[in-house]
């Protein structure tokens, strides 16, 4: 595997930004009949360059190895353009507006790319003969709301909850809090024994556990609303409700902005980053992390003896409920030099083979019926949440007016102490009128 930097001048007021490109040497060979592309064929005939952008965070060790898998069974190449997410997006754009775009890319979930991703960049899958051996619920998971299938998730399906470590717990005799209260109440005992309770990061323009604490306490919303829980997202859909007309919203902000007041949050909040965030929790420096099983795979490699828990944060006087999310997705761009090769490397990666060796490297949750997954330490307490009917989709899979950019920044500015929980709810409605004008959806 070859490394080498590259360095791609935008077209706007952007920066030179650095894209380091990772470069995979093939091996002519034709794909295996069990893991092979469905497609064209280019493997084993003509060499193709596949061009694939992806953010760091997300380049993980198992996505590298199907990549050098694919390689050797295809004969084909990877070009793998890596930027950080801070940067990802306007990139991406720059390129694909200037029919530059890759031929592969990656959105930060599969679900919420329908309503802040050009729809139009999407190469529709929903015709590959791998969407017949999707799950129910897999399906349910990562379809579009039209019922299209863009991508397959290279981070596995999960939910938003607290990833706390047990060892910790055990030791200060806590059990798991049920109500904000007892949470509040365990954090001042975890910061007692000299343990910072809640662990963020803010860096780089990252918003690790930050929005992922703010998903969870919003989808209490629905929770609440019980029966009437499609009713009430069809009413916001259509504007009848405003995100300040929900006091669950509100709420969910200011429990945030409590644990800040009262020093529960990590201080270096702001220089904190996803490696330093790894190492605190690994070590035993920090209790509790909002997440999902995303981190896990770097987390468990560098401390296979951590142990473990999640729980679904409190939001009054209730445990309170878990954010469900697809997954960072990869998918085809429609209008990509190497289209049909491309397709042929999403075939390659939806294969049984392909998949029971992808999630070997990293247990969850799998969107196939047919691949055996083992359950990870997140993915068999998040089923008895889906069973208890206390999971619901982030909004970002349900709000057709939310951009989950717009609310990462905002969030900055909240945690900071720029904005007032009221304040960062009266942008996100005022960005949210934006986008539903613009989108010209019904009712705004």
């Amino acid at each position: 595997m070859k490394v080498k930097t590259n360095y791609m001048k935008a077209i706007t007021n952007l920066a030179l930004i650095a894209l380091l490109t990772v470069a995979c040497s093939g091996h002519t060979g034709k794909s295996s009949e069990s893991g092979g592309p469905e497609g064209s064929g280019s493997a084993g005939t003509k060499k193709t360059e596949i061009k694939f952008m992806v953010t760091n965070e997300n380049y993980s060790g198992r996505l590298k190895d199907f990549i050098a898998n694919y390689e050797s069974s295809t004969g084909n190449q990877v070009e793998v353009q890596l930027l950080p997410s801070a940067e990802f997006d306007n990139m991406l754009k720059i390129k694909m507006m200037s029919d530059e775009g890759p031929d592969l890319f990656v959105t930060d979930d599969i679900a919420m790319s329908q309503f802040n991703v050009p729809k139009e960049w999407f190469a529709d899958l929903s015709g590959r003969s791998w969407v017949q051996r999707l799950s129910d619920g897999g399906r349910k998971i990562i379809e579009w709301n039209d019922g299209k299938i863009t991508g397959l998730p290279i981070t596995n399906p999960g939910g938003m909850g607290i990833l706390y470590n047990k060892a910790i717990f055990k030791k200060l005799e806590l059990e798991v809090p049920q109500t904000w209260d007892e949470f509040l109440a365990a954090s001042e005992k975890i910061k007692q024994s000299g343990i910072t309770p809640v662990n963020i990061q803010l860096a780089n323009g990252s918003e690790f556990g930050t929005t992922h604490m703010m998903h969870q306490l919003f989808a209490n919303a629905e929770l609440n609303r019980g029966d009437a829980g499609n009713q009430f997202w069809e009413d916001m859909n259509r504007h009848l409700i405003k995100l300040t007309d929900v006091p669950e919203y509100e709420q969910a902000l200011n429990q945030m902005i409590e644990l800040k007041d009262k020093g529960y949050i990590n201080e270096d909040f702001i220089s904190n980053t996803f490696e330093m965030t790894q190492e605190k929790f690994g070590t035993g420096a920090v209790a509790m992390h909002p997440a999902g099983d995303f981190i896990l795979e770097p987390l468990t490699a560098n401390y296979p003896d951590l142990d473990i828990g999640f729980f679904s944060m409190p939001f009054e006087d209730t445990p309170g409920t878990i954010s469900l999310y697809a997954g960072v997705g990869i998918s085809v761009n429609e209008k990509g030099k190497n289209k049909e090769a491309a397709l042929d490397l999403i075939d390659f990666f939806a294969s049984k083979e392909q998949q029971e060796i992808y999630m070997k490297k990293a247990p969850g949750t799998s969107v196939f019926a047919d691949v055996n997954a083992e359950a990870n330490v997140i993915s068999g307490e998040l089923q008895k949440y889906m069973d208890g009917g206390k999971a619901f989709m982030g909004m970002f899979g349900k709000y057709e007016a939310w951009n989950d950019m717009d609310a990462r920044k905002i969030m900055q500015e909240m945690m900071l102490g720029a904005k007032t929980p009221k304040q960062v709810l009266e942008e996100l409605n005022a960005k949210a009128e934006i986008i539903a004008k613009g989108k010209k959806l019904q009712g705004w």
